[in-house]
Order: structure tokens, then sequence, then C-alpha cells
């Protein structure tokens, strides 16, 4: 079972390797970067996963140590050497000498029961780092798209000013022409502050954006440039009911697969601790030379459990297992809440979604186009076309964020039920 669990490993990362490796050397970060080629790079990188993978090391040693057996005991004794005398002679000649060996003898099957103790808390650091992975997608897919939120706002920004720079041009004509007063064209060439500080503005964004996101990926250099493959589009969640995606995460949430086999190792502890009330035996032999004849000695010793049976560590253990299934309950409640918030949310955006694409994106556009042609034509005063292009600015930066929104609660759903649609 271990070499097939090994075998898919490989099989499931050679790709990942080998995509990365023909990008460039390690630490690198493509030029063109996919969501898909962002989460292989994640898996291979984040120090965070791979801090967490060294806990399932750190289990799988436990699981070799839990199968060790007691070293074999070892001890040499001298005994009736006459050293208060005048004349005691030579110490090995006149004293007694005693070599015993002795191995301890587990029994109530401690070793077999520490080991499925050791076993089960693999299964559990196994569940918390797909847990982590879990989590981490979610803040790799939400600083991806911040990303890509950052460069359509860019781009949004460089076509305003673009257009408003036109705008310019043909004022300084008509001022060149003397149809406007110089006061006309200076109010006209202040406004393109207002706008200009939105190119910065978006700019800096983009650069930030980018910034976390290698930051996130563990890039040696956080400055590495960069292009997104994805943009913002709109892509409705397929119709599916909570009750039904709860009881996906039900199946599928690594963090309550986690509790539930911790649920499991507290009561192979249960019975971990009972085993360590039933007392060791120790046969031992050895050779004693008692000061004329050479003897052979061996015996077994045994603690008796009069007293102390490990009472106290089986109530704590049995206490532990009553914990962790309390926990398992609260978590499965905490579920799902999250799943049915996070559905709620998905159908909220898409409701924004929609009305920006029915109606406020086409609104905005016709009456900026309109505005635009009418101040061409002089049938348009200054204010009245600001304010169109403003408006125009705010609704599409509107309509990109409801995008981003709606694209982020629809990952914060897929986490809150720990799988991919």
């Amino acid at each position: 079972m271990k070499l097939k669990i090994v075998f898919l490993v490989f099989l499931l990362t050679f790709p990942v390797v080998s995509t990365i490796a023909q990008e460039g050397p390690a630490g690198s970060i493509p030029t063109r970067l996919t969501l898909d080629l962002a989460t292989e790079i994640l898996l291979l990188r984040n120090p965070v996963i791979l801090r967490e993978r060294q806990n399932i090391v750190l289990a799988r040693a436990g699981v070799t140590q839990a199968r060790l057996r007691p070293n074999p005991e070892f001890d040499v004794a001298s005994e009736s050497y006459p050293l208060f005398e005048s004349n005691p002679g030579p110490f090995f000649r006149n004293s007694e000498l005693i070599a015993r060996v002795g191995q301890p003898i587990e029994l109530g099957g401690k070793r077999g029961k520490r080991t499925r103790v050791a076993e089960q808390e693999v299964e559990v650091s196994e569940s918390l780092l797909q847990d982590t992975i879990r989590q981490l997608k979610l803040e790799l897919k939400t600083r991806y798209y911040r990303v890509v939120l950052a460069k359509a706002e860019l781009q949004l920004a460089q076509e305003v000013l673009g257009q408003f720079d036109e705008i310019i041009e043909i004022n300084r004509k008509r001022f060149e022409q003397g149809e406007i007063s110089g006061l006309d064209l200076a109010r006209v060439e202040t406004e393109r502050r207002r706008f200009f500080d939105d190119l910065v503005a978006a700019e800096l964004a983009l650069k930030n954006a980018k910034t976390a996101l290698l930051e996130l990926l563990g890039a040696n250099n956080l400055e590495a440039p960069f292009d997104v493959a994805e943009t913002l589009v709109f892509q409705p969640l397929q119709a599916v009911t909570a009750e039904e995606l709860q009881e996906q995460a039900m199946e599928a949430r690594a963090d309550l697969k986690a509790r539930q086999e911790q649920v499991e190792r507290e009561r192979h502890q249960v019975a971990a601790e009972k085993s360590l009330g039933v007392p060791n035996i120790t046969p031992f032999a050895g050779y004693k030379r008692n000061l004329v004849d050479n003897t052979v000695a061996f015996g077994l010793r045994v603690d008796l459990p009069l007293f102390n049976r490990n009472q106290g560590e089986v109530a704590r253990a049995v206490a532990r297992v009553d914990q962790a299934g309390y926990e398992v309950q609260r978590a499965e409640l905490a579920v799902r809440s999250e799943v049915l918030q996070a559905h709620q949310a998905v159908q909220a955006e898409e409701r924004r979604v929609r009305a920006f694409e029915s109606t406020y994106v086409q609104t905005a556009r016709k009456a900026r186009d309109i505005a635009q042609a009418s101040y061409r034509l002089g049938a348009l005063d200054l204010i009245a076309f600001l304010d169109a292009e403003r408006a125009y600015r705010e609704t599409l930066r509107g309509y990109n964020q409801a995008l981003f929104d709606h694209q982020i609660a629809v990952f914060s759903l897929e986490t809150a039920v720990g799988k991919d649609f």
C-alpha cells in the first residue's frame, strides 16, 4: 500500500517538477503565470507547506521509535571484598564477582498499542497538511486575482487617461483657433491630474499585488517580472443546493478528517495507557564467582502492580477521547455554517455582477460615448463631460471589483467545501 502511495505521489509531482524546471532555475518565476502553474509552484516552494511536511516526517519518526523493543540490561557487581582488614589481598582474587544480562519483555501489548498511536498520529499529520494546503490555495487564488484586478484597473486608467488626452488635444486646437479661452484650456489640463493620479495608484497597486503573490510562492526575487494569464470573466456557478455542498464538505474537508482521526488516536492512546498498568518482566542470566567456585546465576525480575496501575493517565486519556469527540461536533457545525455563508455570498455576488452587465455598464458606456461626441461638437460643457467620464470610470471600476468579488466568493466556497469545482 505504501509503495502505491509513493508511486502515485511521484506521478502527480513529476509533471509539476518538469514544467517548473523548464521555466527556469530554482526559485525563479515564469514570465507568464497561470493559476494552475502558480498552484504547482506553491506546493513545491511555499515555506509553510514545506514546514508542515516536516510534521509528517516527525510523526513517522515517532512510529519508528514506537516499534523499538527495550534495550537489554547489563550489570556487573563485586561483593565481599575485605576492605577493612589489615591485609585484604588482591581485589579480584578476594571478592565475589557477579555479571548479569537481562532482557525486559513488555507485556500487555505495549509495543503494538503505542505503535498504533504513532501510526494514527501520521494520519493526523497528513490530514493537517492537506488542510494547510486547502487554506493556502485560497490565499494563492486571492492574491493571484488581486494581480488580475490590478491589471484590469491599470488598463482602465490608461484607457481613460488616453481618451482624456485626446480631449485636451482637441481643446488646444480650439484655443489656437480662438474658439475657447486660455482659462478653459487650463481647466481641462488641470482636470487631467485626477486621471493621472488614478494611473499612478493603479501602477502601484499592480506592483504591490505582484510582490505579495511572489512572496507567497517563495520566489527568490520579489521584483521578478511576470504577467498573469487569467482575466476577470464572469462564470456563473453551476446550480447546486447548499445542502448538497454541505454533504460534500463532510466528506472532503481535511480538517474534519484530521479531527476524526484525532478521536481514533485518543482511543488508541486509552488502550496504550491501560497497557502501561501491566508490569513488564525481565528474565536475566549471568556469571557469579564466589571466591572459589564459578557459578551461573539466572532469575526473573517483575514489578508488583499493587498501587500504581497508571489509573490517572487512563482517566485522562478517556477524557481526551470525549474532548476530541466534542471537537468533531463543533467542527462539523462550523463547516456547515461556513459552506452556507459562502454559498449565499456567491449568490449575492452573482446578482451584483448580472446587474452591472445588464444595466450599469452599458448605460455608463453609452452616456460616456454620447458625452464625448457632444463635447467634441461643442454641444456639451466641460462640467457635464467630466461628470460622464467620472461616472464611466467609477462604473467600470465597480464592475471589475464585482467580478473580482464573485471570483473570490467562488474560491471561498470551494475552500469551504474542500474541493475544486
